[in-house]
This record gives C-alpha cells, structure tokens and sequence, in this order.
C-alpha cells in the first residue's frame, strides 16, 4: 500500500516539475527562444527549421555606370513632323471626295431612267383599257385572262418595280453625304497649317454653314473678316490632278506627278524649273477623268492650248530648244535669255573719274 502511495506522490510531483517548467518560460522574454537559423533541430515550442533565401540588400554605394553594362536602353520613337500628318489627313480627304462623287455621277442616269420607265407605264395602261383588259362588278376591278391582257398587265408590273428599285436607289444617293465628313478633314487641316488653300476653304465652308464660323475664322492680326476666296486652281482642294513640266519654246512636255494634290504644286514648279535648261511652266489637269489637252497652267490658270507653242514640237524640230544646257541656245526676249545676260560678270568701272 506504502509502495501504491509512494509512486502516486513522484508521478504528482514530476507533473508538477513538468508545469512549473512550462510557465517558466514565457517569463524568460523573447531572446531565450532560439532562432530559427540557430536551430539545429526540432523545437516544440514553435520556430520554422526550413532554409530561407537569403534577402537582397541595395548596395550603399553604387559606382558610375560602365559603358556597355547594363540591360539596353530602348530609344524613344521620333516624334511625327507636320508634313506625314498633312499626308494622312490629304489622302483621307481625296479618299471621301472620291467616295462621295462616284455615287452621284450615275444619278442623272437613274433620273432619265425613271423618267423612261414613267413614260412607258403610262403607255401600257392606255394599251390595256384600249384593249378593255378589265372587267368591273360592283366595286372590284378583275384584270381578263387573255393573252394579250395578261402580258401586257406583267410588262407593267415588271416596269413599275423597276422604277421602284430606282427610286430607292436614287433616295439613298441624295441621302448618303460625305460633306460633314469633308468638312472637318479640311478644318484639321487648316489647324495643322497644311496649306494656306485648306485654311481659305475652312473659312469658306465655315461661314456658309456655321453662323458663327466668319466670327471664329477672323484675321488675328486686323481682326477684318475675311473675304470669301475664289478657288486658286478652279477645284477643291482635295481633287488629285497631275502636274506637268511644259516647255514654253516648243510645247514639249513631261510628267512631275500623276496624283498630287494642289497644295504641293509649288514643289511641282520647283522641279520642272531644274529639270529642264530652257524656260518651262508648270501646268495640270485632273487625274482621273482628264487629258492632256484640258491641261491649265498653275501661275495664270490659262489653257495649254491658247499657248503660242502649243503641240509645236509634233509638227517641227526646233534649234536651240532643249532642256540639256549644252544644247540649249536660249533666243532673244526669252526668260532664259534675260537671266543669262544678268548672270554674266559686269566690266569693271573706273575707280576715279578725270
């Protein structure tokens, strides 16, 4: 019985111990916990045996940059100059002027077609009641089914659905405009200062449909409104025309540009000037839908044809006229003999008068 006791006092006081031992532990603070990179083993009361990556850390001092080091740098994109903007904004404008116009060049067409179609119906019905095609009873109108009624009443249905198509048509034309559109191209335009012609026709297009727009488009200097222009090449801004180098002492001539537009034809007189040793003017006419006769000059707006020299060198050759400067012999009263004889070294003058 003593032994039963004695062994229920040591398992009491060793839970005790085991106790005491416990709370003894949180008193001792943090710092007698190890930690976890300290631990060589397992540790009951908390802490992580498993290996950390070790943390980067910035250097205090980091020396200049060594040339070639380092990731590469990308270089920014060049910013887009004025000229590529005014190229885009153009080709968009010749884009819906060319979408705009082809539809309403087959309206006329339509309308004589319709007009036709109107003029025929009207003769059919006259041919069925003259061939009394129709049987009325009471209030209802029943067509005879003679051969003779029968195609005549269907070649007038088929007619009037003709005409029915081509007024829709036609409705859709009137109704699908691309001028707002067209409008506001050329108001970008002018705001990128692509031409002094897209400006005058913004101040145009806005004083005749904005009642506002003479007021916002006013010279910023003289505060005057301005007038409303006439078109400088005698059609809008947007058309595309080709440019030709003519030589004024034969009438030869030779492209510069098939589809350019009229704000670049000072760059066209630029390069038929240097092209070509004896005088020439530039001149142009529209492309598509023009030919070389309606050709017009872009200083004086004159027709090729009133020109004195006009198609002169299909006729006959003509000495001295060329554009290679060997060849060229320039003749009295033309602009290049003019400019050879103020190019030419002046004698020198007596410095003292006796």
């Amino acid at each position: 019985m003593s032994g039963w006791r004695n062994l229920r006092l040591r398992a009491i006081a060793g839970v005790a111990a085991v106790l005491a031992v416990a709370a003894s532990v949180p008193l001792l603070g943090p710092s007698f916990v190890p930690s976890a990179q300290a631990q060589s083993g397992w540790w009951p009361f908390g802490g992580d045996d498993r290996p950390r990556r070790p943390e980067p850390r910035e250097p205090m001092y980091r020396g200049p940059a060594q040339p070639g080091w380092g990731p590469p740098v990308r270089e920014a994109p060049p910013p887009m100059a004025g000229g590529n903007i005014c190229l885009q904004l153009e080709q968009r404008l010749v884009a819906e002027g060319q979408r705009g116009n082809q539809p309403r060049d087959v309206l006329p067409k339509i309308e004589a077609e319709m007009r036709q179609l109107d003029r025929d119906i009207r003769s059919a019905q006259l041919q069925l009641d003259r061939n009394e095609c129709y049987e009325t009873w009471l209030f209802s109108r029943t067509l005879k089914r003679s051969r003779v009624c029968v195609d005549l009443a269907q070649k007038s249905e088929d007619m009037r659905r003709r005409q029915s198509e081509l007024d829709i048509q036609r409705q859709q034309i009137m109704g699908t405009s691309t001028r707002s559109m067209q409008d506001e191209i050329i108001r970008e335009l002018a705001r990128n200062n692509c031409g002094a012609n897209y400006q005058q026709e913004a101040r145009r297009r806005g004083g005749s449909n904005n009642p506002f727009g003479s007021f916002f488009w006013q010279d910023e200097e003289s505060g005057a409104r301005p007038q409303t222009p006439s078109n400088q090449f005698g059609a809008l801004p947007y058309a595309t025309y080709r440019t030709l180098c003519v030589r004024l002492c034969d009438g030869y001539y030779f492209p510069i540009s098939f589809a350019t537009l009229p704000n670049h034809f000072s760059r066209d007189v630029d390069a038929c000037q240097s092209r070509c040793a004896a005088p020439t003017e530039l001149y142009y006419h529209q492309n598509p839908g023009g030919a070389v006769e309606e050709m017009v000059s872009v200083a004086e707006n004159k027709p090729y044809t009133s020109m004195k020299n006009a198609f002169r060198h299909r006729k006959e050759y003509v000495e001295g006229c060329s554009c290679k400067q060997a060849e060229y012999v320039p003749t009295a009263g033309e602009p290049g003999e003019r400019k050879a004889q103020a190019t030419e070294p002046r004698p020198a003058q007596a410095s003292q008068r006796r």
